[in-house]
């Protein structure tokens, strides 16, 4: 405003020269009122220059903005593993629904589809807020992959909201696509020892056992390294099958099928029971083996191959057949 004040003052000032004057009185408030409009002419770029800075320091600040929770994809790395029985996402929804989105999630514009957002991190508040229909609170910032993911890690260290199993997880979807070390321990806030260690569990432990057991976040470092050293035994893999496919596993909880499967392991097998089969002059046509509940018949002896192949069929309907309790089986009556 003092800029704009002296170049009116110059303009509409009088410059004439009183009655009176000498001729080198014009000259000297000519010069003086070129001096003053120089002076205001300053004034102004100086306020121009101040109210450009101005908009470029608030063109940088950060702004919360309401967004279509549609519109936005997940990271380029997990760092969850999906629980549909998870406690604290419940709470959480029941919390956003009450009391509003209190702590915005961290976008970035998508680098591959012009109009839709990438998510760094708040994940379960994107998909509170998309179950409840209503627009997620997002901070958007231009960030790069290394960025992005520096910034996912870093939320999640800060909040401690990611189990042993899920940062191992997230370790190995990192170097899978290639980050450097650094940058994985940076995300991470772990150091080069840390990193191995979660990188041996992730790469021992197949990705389909982990996602049935679950993020397990009461079970630490010591627990998964003592199932990666059982998961090397010899019947490992058919002992976590049978683990995985009782009625106790599915019911459970993801901590306590942790432990399920570490018991499984850990328990001793039963001894197997094995008996020949051999024709009236000794020779061995077969061998069965029983272990628990399963019953395994082999044999070498090809005409006892063939044999059995062609009698299975009707093996197989004389069981059904004959079964207790059966009402169709032809000596039902007899029995009774």
């Amino acid at each position: 405003m003092k800029g704009r004040d002296a170049l009116r003052e110059i303009l509409t000032s009088g410059l004439a020269v009183e009655p009176g004057a000498s001729e080198a009185s014009p000259k000297r408030a000519t010069s003086g009122a070129i001096k003053a409009m120089n002076l205001g002419l300053q004034r102004l770029s100086k306020d121009a220059e101040e109210a450009r800075q101005l908009r470029a320091q608030l063109d940088q600040v950060e702004r919360v903005v309401e967004l279509d929770a549609d519109l936005i994809d997940a990271s380029i790395v997990a760092d969850r593993i999906a629980d549909a029985a998870d406690p604290d996402f419940t709470q959480l929804r029941a919390s956003v629904a009450e009391h509003g989105q209190q702590v915005p999630i961290l976008v970035r514009p998508h680098p591959e589809a012009p109009g839709r957002y990438q998510a760094a991190y708040g994940h379960r508040r994107l998909r509170a807020a998309a179950e409840l229909g209503r627009p997620v609170r997002a901070i958007v910032r231009a960030l790069s992959d290394r960025e992005l993911v520096i910034a996912q890690g870093k939320e999640n260290n800060e909040r401690r909201d990611l189990s042993f199993i899920e940062r191992a997880l997230f370790a190995a979807s990192l170097e899978e696509r290639r980050f450097d070390r650094p940058t994985i321990q940076a995300a991470l806030g772990v150091d080069a020892p840390e990193l191995s260690r979660l990188l041996s569990v992730a790469g021992a432990v197949s990705a389909d056992l982990i996602r049935a057991i679950g993020p397990a976040p009461k079970v630490g470092r010591p627990r998964w390294l003592a199932l990666v050293e059982l998961l090397s035994q010899d019947g490992a893999v058919r002992r976590v099958q049978g683990v995985l496919a009782s009625e106790e596993f599915r019911r459970a909880g993801s901590d306590q099928r942790f432990s399920l499967v570490l018991s499984g392991l850990q328990a001793k097998a039963a001894p197997a029971r094995s008996e020949t089969l051999r024709l009236r002059g000794g020779q061995t046509v077969a061998r069965i083996e029983r272990t628990g509940r399963i019953l395994r018949l082999t044999s070498d002896l090809p005409a006892f191959q063939a044999f059995l192949e062609a009698r299975l069929p009707d093996l197989i309907r004389e069981f059904e057949t004959g079964r207790p309790g059966d009402e169709t089986a032809p000596d039902a009556a007899r029995r009774r």
